[in-house]
């Protein structure tokens, strides 16, 4: 079947998904279910995709996920899954599934999922062509010897967590002793290793890009700012769930010409070099001297039709049924153009259309 252009012959569409409970359970730390989904993001995901004819299924992906799309008779998948809690490369887990029974889905593939979870490992990958802050990644207890080779104030935060979990209203540390206390508390907490930071004093600015290859485009950037300016800002798990009161959204960005362009221009490196596919929304700040450096790439970002950071990016151009189905539509293309290689190198060489 030909994807691109048969967007109305998709019948049944998988939403491969994880539901946000209601409550966190007794013991479990307040934002450990913060990447999932709520059931607003999930049902307005699949209300445009909806058209008569076609059914959109969310589908959980939990220990039963092979089971359900075997089962399902699905045509494709739109892929907004977390996966399961605790797993280093948990988001890469649902898309697994899907290129194991030969289902095709929206978003990148499992290596780029898995990359991009990792930040140490993603600013490895961009670097050198792409600007990264100096930074250590702490393990173990004697990579914290390593700090001591840091300029201060830096930021600390899990290197394998999403959606500022463990990022909270206190992420700088002034020095040697706060940065390494910082390191273990964060270790105990979340179980996870520690990616410390120089810290970049300038704006925070994300990048919205869609599509693939060369017809990758920038579909929206804006600066990140506090309503009140108290001391260092960071988009921390506190401002993100206060951001109608805490966070201004400054669209485009309140940078010279030439530093938006400098943004673009690393943004669609960035995004070639992770291997992204369809949709991603990267992160950059800037230093004291107004050069961008790269953060990190979420390839599955939120899209919860209020406060998903990629919507509001986006919202002057696109309505969110457009950004919604322009993701849908970016994959259905790739997944023509690769059945037709596919097939031209069946028929040696030689082109089947």
């Amino acid at each position: 079947m030909h994807w691109a252009g048969a967007f109305l012959a998709l019948v049944k569409i998988a939403l491969l998904c994880n539901l946000r409970p209601c409550d966190v359970r007794a013991g479990e730390i307040d934002d450990a279910y913060e990447e999932y989904d709520s059931a607003l993001t999930i049902e307005s995901v699949a209300a445009a995709l909806r058209i008569p004819g076609r059914t959109v299924e969310p589908v959980f992906a939990d220990q039963y996920l092979p089971r359900r799309l075997e089962e399902g008779g699905y045509d494709f998948a739109f892929n907004i899954a977390e996966g399961p809690l605790g797993r280093r490369s948990r988001e890469a887990i649902a898309v697994a599934v899907c290129e194991l029974i030969g289902l095709p889905c929206t978003g990148s593939d499992i290596l780029t999922l898995a990359l991009t979870l990792d930040k140490a490992m993603s600013r490895r990958a961009v670097s050198p062509e792409v600007p990264v802050a100096r930074g250590v990644l702490v393990e173990a207890a004697a990579d914290r010897r390593r700090l001591m080779e840091l300029r201060y104030p830096v930021l600390v935060k899990p290197n394998d967590e999403g959606s500022s979990k463990g990022i909270r209203d206190n992420p700088i540390a002034r020095d040697f002793e706060a940065a390494s206390e910082r390191c273990v508390w964060l270790q105990r907490r979340y179980g996870c290793r520690v990616l410390v930071e120089e810290f970049l004093p300038g704006p925070e600015v994300t990048i919205g890009i869609a599509g693939n290859g060369s017809g990758a485009r920038i579909i929206g950037m804006m600066e990140i700012a506090p309503a009140h300016q108290n001391g260092p800002f960071v988009y921390s798990l506190e401002m993100k769930r206060d951001f109608v009161r805490r966070v201004r959204y400054h669209q485009p960005p309140r940078l010279s010409t030439e530093t938006i362009a400098l943004i673009e221009r690393n943004a669609l490196t960035a995004y070639r070099l992770l291997g992204c596919r369809d949709c991603a929304r990267l992160d950059f700040r800037l230093d004291a001297g107004g050069r961008p450096h790269f953060i990190e790439c979420n390839p599955l970002p939120g899209l919860h039709p209020e406060s998903g950071d990629i919507v509001i990016l986006s919202r002057s151009t696109l309505a969110y049924e457009q950004l919604i189905r322009g993701i849908l539509s970016a994959a259905m293309a790739r997944v023509e153009s690769a059945t037709d290689e596919t097939e031209a190198l069946a028929f040696g060489g030689c082109s089947t259309r």
